[in-house]
């Protein structure tokens, strides 16, 4: 209709012109039957009219233009979809076109040979028989197969050069069973089978060669990946697909890394937990791709755990090189602990693909995580050395459950204790432990809770070490030793100093038990280690022991003590060693011992605790009598007054001792065992040299009667010797 209106619009501007040409001529007449205008008028007028028709023509054209691009666009419009339909019913009119060129290719081969059949029942003579030979030398089957190796070889060369991958390997699947019909059905001469399946051969290696470098192509996507190797494996090539797939996801994880480390996304960790993730993501694709192609149960299945592995390690090393890199000590251990969980975290995610890689990826990060975990370490002894050296072993009362983080109290401890006596640092301390076992205890799952277990021995005897120094005689030993420590001078200091690590020793076993509770093969380690710290605690003791006597006993004078008060009288030989007192050294050693039953009354240590210290300490002190022959030893011959003397000192003393321990309740057996062999020595002596060893003494307890009177002096006479040295 449009066109209509365009041919009418078209028709009324030529009417118009051939008016204005009739006007025109009109006018010619007219001009020359008058005469009046000139040649020059009229050349102008003509110029002027032509260029007036040109520009008409010309917008005209255009106008034509336009109106046939308009519908040249709804015609294309319109019949799309029409195009498309046609385009599809092309293709599989070509699909049905192949197929019935190779079934009237069969057909043919049927033909001539029904043709040659009938043809040899039919003719019987012998000359005809020759011809017949001709015939069918000329027809004979091995032309078939030469034609159908042809027919094969060109519809195959042209489907591989439009790379239509999958006709192919259909056709080739047809050709196989045809190919097999044919073998059953016609003797078929060895040129002419090598002849076909070269070409057969030739046509795959050119299918598989296409299908290569597809899968080659890094960029390519997985569902077009998975489509070529199906392909190669229908071809029977399965290994190459195998190693095409892990080379693929191979080069794909590595890319992937790169990217990551050219990123900026290390920040607080989440390049390294990024990099976990798509590691063992991409695993976990390749996995359900070898899946997709080979099945669940795959002969090369153990090519892919391998390959796996390999890219375990491949992020190892990744993860080793980031938690080296991190160089703060503040927060670098619980930082690198982050990253090995989250690696961890993701990792046990391809178990449920029964992919097992923990074990793998543990292998190849332990010894980093050593090192790191000795690293800091070294940095927290140095941590207890600086909030060490500024204690002033004073004892503070802490409630327990305040100490320790909310709910582990009674785990570590039980219910036995609701308050605790430590030190600033002893309180420092468990709160360190507690810092580092919350960071460490998820390494437990690297299989690393030996070396976990020695780093905290070593930070604890470390922490001993240091009390050690604390106990030293003089500040020069702690200067040399390589820092300046507070030294524990009083006995409350020292005894402050023991009760404090006496209490951290109980909660070291409660935290390190609860840190490895679920791991029963390393009990013994355990025990062995605590029972190592405890004879550590053992040691120190010991050493305060021996200074303790060396300090109150180990005083100048001992071998001059003089009887203080000696009764002279033959009437009542009882009262001849009546007013005789225990030593000054153990009237001072009294005295000490009576401040230290005062840190008790005072809430300050133990009861039970500081009798166990008692106890020790009054062994150390007969044990070292006993050692010290110095003082009780006495020579047989020339035996004087002043022998017996000091054996009667001696005799006192050793009673003096035992009512001690017997008043405060720690007196042993041995105490008594120790005191009873001295004497009985001593007293072996005089006898052996014909004197009475108790003589001016008519019964068996005038020591223990002395002692009872010794007390009161006793803290008379050692508070105005401490009045006369601090004097002097």
């Amino acid at each position: 209709m449009e066109s209509t209106s365009s041919t009418s619009r078209f028709r009324f501007r030529d009417h118009n012109e051939e008016t204005a040409d009739g006007d025109l001529t009109n006018g010619r007449i007219g001009s020359d039957s008058s005469s009046v205008s000139s040649d020059g008028d009229v050349e102008s007028e003509i110029e002027s009219m032509t260029g007036k028709g040109i520009k008409h023509l010309c917008s005209e054209l255009l106008e034509l233009k336009r109106e046939s691009d308009e519908d040249f666009q709804k015609s294309i419009f319109s019949n799309y979809s029409a195009f498309l339909g046609i385009f599809e019913e092309m293709q599989g009119m070509e699909n049905e076109l192949m197929q019935l060129k190779h079934h009237v290719s069969t057909q043919k081969r049927l033909v001539k040979d029904l043709t040659d059949g009938i043809y040899m029942m039919v003719i019987a003579d012998e000359t005809v028989e020759s011809m017949i030979g001709v015939t069918l030398h000329k027809s004979s089957p091995l032309s078939l197969l030469e034609a159908h190796t042809e027919d094969v070889s060109e519809i195959l060369d042209t489907l591989l050069s439009e790379h239509r991958v999958d006709e192919v390997l259909a056709f080739l699947e047809i050709e196989a069973g045809t190919f097999q019909s044919m073998q059953l059905e016609e003797n078929l001469s060895s040129d002419v089978f090598v002849s076909y399946t070269s070409m057969i051969s030739e046509r795959r290696a050119m299918l598989a060669d296409q299908l290569i470098k597809v899968a080659e192509n890094p960029r390519l996507p997985p569902a077009e990946l998975q489509k070529a190797l199906a392909g190669l494996c229908r071809l029977g090539n399965n290994s190459l697909a195998a190693k095409l797939l892990l080379k693929y996801y191979h080069s794909r994880i590595l890319s992937g890394i790169c990217d990551l480390q050219s990123s900026k996304t290390n920040f607080h960790g989440i390049y390294i937990r990024e990099t976990a993730k798509f590691v063992f993501s991409m695993i976990s694709q390749a996995a359900r791709s070898f899946v997709v192609i080979y099945g669940e149960t795959s002969p090369y299945t153990s090519e892919l755990m391998k390959w796996a592995f390999e890219e375990t390690e491949v992020f190892s090393t990744c993860l080793n090189k980031y938690i080296k890199s991190i160089s703060e000590i503040s927060g670098g251990l619980s930082t690198a602990v982050e990253a090995v969980q989250f690696a961890m975290a993701y990792c046990s995610l391809l178990e449920t693909q029964r992919i097992v890689l923990q074990p793998c990826l543990i292998k190849h990060i332990r010894d980093c995580m050593e090192e790191v975990l000795q690293i800091h370490v070294d940095h927290f002894k140095k941590v207890i050395y600086i909030f060490t050296s500024a204690d002033a072993w004073v004892l503070g009362r802490y409630l327990v459950s305040g100490i320790f983080c909310e709910g582990r109290a009674s785990v570590v401890i039980g219910q036995q204790l609701e308050y605790c006596m430590l030190t600033n640092s002893g309180r420092k301390f468990v709160t360190l432990l507690q810092a580092i076992t919350a960071d460490l205890s998820p390494l437990v799952s690297l299989q690393m809770e030996g070396p976990i277990l020695r780093g905290l021995v070593d930070l604890f005897m470390e922490y001993i070490v240091v009390l050690e120094r604390a106990l030293a005689t003089d500040m020069i030993a702690t200067e040399e030793a390589g820092s300046r420590i507070n030294l524990a001078e009083t006995l409350a200091q020292q005894v402050s100093l023991l009760a404090n690590l006496s209490t951290l020793v109980q909660f070291f076993s409660g935290i390190v038990r609860n840190v490895f509770k679920n791991i029963n093969h390393l009990n013994f380690e355990i025990d062995s280690y605590i029972l190592y710290i405890e004879e550590a605690c053992g040691r120190l003791r010991t050493h305060f022991c021996e200074q303790f006597i060396h300090k109150i006993l180990s005083c100048e004078g001992y071998h001059g003590l003089t009887v203080e008060s000696c009764i002279n009288s033959q009437e009542d030989g009882s009262n001849m060693f009546g007013n005789l007192v225990p030593s000054v050294c153990y009237q001072g050693l009294f005295v000490e011992l009576r401040k230290l039953q005062k840190l008790v009354e005072d809430n300050f240590v133990v009861v039970d605790w500081l009798m166990d210290l008692l106890r020790e300490l009054m062994e150390a002190i007969f044990d070292w009598i006993s050692s010290n022959k110095d003082i009780w030893t006495i020579r047989e011959e020339h035996l004087t007054d002043e022998d017996f003397d000091h054996f009667m000192q001696l005799v006192l003393d050793m009673h003096f001792l035992v009512e001690i321990a017997r008043c405060q309740g720690y007196l042993t057996d041995n105490m008594k065992n120790a005191c009873r062999v001295t004497v009985s020595h001593m007293e072996s002596v005089f006898t052996y040299a014909g004197l009475n060893p108790k003589r001016g003494v008519n019964n068996n307890e005038w020591g223990c009667k002395c002692c009872y009177k010794c007390p009161s002096k006793a803290t008379r006479d050692c508070r105005d010797r401490t009045t006369f040295r601090r004097n002097s």
